[in-house]
């Protein structure tokens, strides 16, 4: 599949199946600084709104991917918080136009509590937002918000979107061992999403490295237990340990990703590299690298470890 600028994939997700990602916002520019994120940390936290990328550029890359991708969704997701970018609604609109595909927006939830922002996510088919925390202590230790950014206008904001939406409105909790996943914690955002429209309540844990190492996954009896705090709409998105394979994955084709990962093996066969070595190198997204390094670490192929110059990634010598 075509890699361009802002375009990637469609790459495989367990929550999606096969998505075409559309990047919106440059790298780690957010107004989280998540300590499980993927993509390391945070180097623009903010929550100041710009245009951040030419829209008819974006369009263009969009036309020339379209006619030989097959995916379930395209997504607003990439290497940052979409919603920062002023044009978001205009873009979900134009997409639209362009494919019947469904438009589906992944977002930290810190903007919802703003009205225009909510507006602009009406015409997608899909939004994902996200729910960590229901106190302020714990939202700022497993978050680290931009200053300012209070949980509970974030919460008021997500059930006053979740009132006006007319498309799918799933919410993703991200557990995190030691932080979030305490009985006081779990009951509150359970009871808070008992008062949300939402059809699924996405429970998911740490699984690739994190921007923290100290940023843990749960086992799976762990998750389970997480589970019975939520009503019927919960379902657990992530177990560690599983292996994800090139198979089963539907409209993503096998040999791209094959190849790509196989790019990967051979660039950390030369020399150890850090995501953003790995992107540079193959002219991948940050967001699609992410996915197949975190894939290659299922399966075995490579190791990461923490070092001074951030998370690298390692080929996995056979026999070790």
């Amino acid at each position: 599949m075509i890699s361009v600028r802002h375009i990637f994939g469609p790459v495989p997700s367990r929550r999606l199946g096969p998505s075409l990602g559309v990047d919106v916002i440059p790298f780690k520019t957010c107004s989280f600084d998540c300590v499980y994120c993927q993509l390391g940390r945070t180097t623009c936290k903010t929550t100041t709104r710009d245009s951040f990328v030419d829209i008819e550029e974006l369009l263009a890359e969009l036309k020339r991917v379209l006619p030989g991708v097959k995916a379930n969704y395209i997504t607003f997701s990439g290497s940052g918080e979409p919603t920062l970018n002023l044009d978001l609604g205009r873009l979900i609109g134009k997409v639209k136009e362009l494919t019947s595909i469904p438009v589906a927006v992944l977002t930290n939830s810190s903007l919802l509590g703003y009205p225009e922002v909510r507006k602009e996510l009406l015409d997608a088919d899909l939004v994902i937002p996200s729910l960590d925390a229901a106190s302020q202590e714990v939202f700022e230790r497993i978050n680290r918000p931009y200053p300012g950014l209070k949980i509970s206008e974030i919460i008021a904001g997500i059930e006053a979107f979740s009132l006006d939406f007319k498309g799918k409105f799933w919410v993703e909790v991200m557990v995190v061992k030691g932080m979030n996943d305490d009985e006081m914690e779990l009951a509150r955002i359970s009871s808070i999403l008992r008062g949300i429209n939402a059809e699924k309540i996405q429970l998911n844990t740490v699984e690739r490295p994190p921007a923290e190492s100290f940023a843990k996954p749960l086992t799976e009896d762990e998750m389970e237990r997480v589970k019975h705090y939520f009503d019927e709409r919960a379902e657990i998105i992530t177990v560690p340990g599983n292996r994800q394979t090139f198979v089963g994955q539907p409209g993503v084709e096998e040999s791209d990703m094959k190849a790509k990962c196989g790019q990967i093996l051979s660039l950390l066969k030369r020399r150890p590299c850090t995501i953003t070595d790995v992107a540079n190198g193959l002219g991948l997204n940050m967001n699609e690298t992410s996915k197949f390094l975190g894939m290659l670490l299922n399966l075995g192929l490579i190791d990461s470890d923490s070092l001074a110059d951030g998370k690298t990634y390692f080929y996995r010598c056979r026999g070790k």
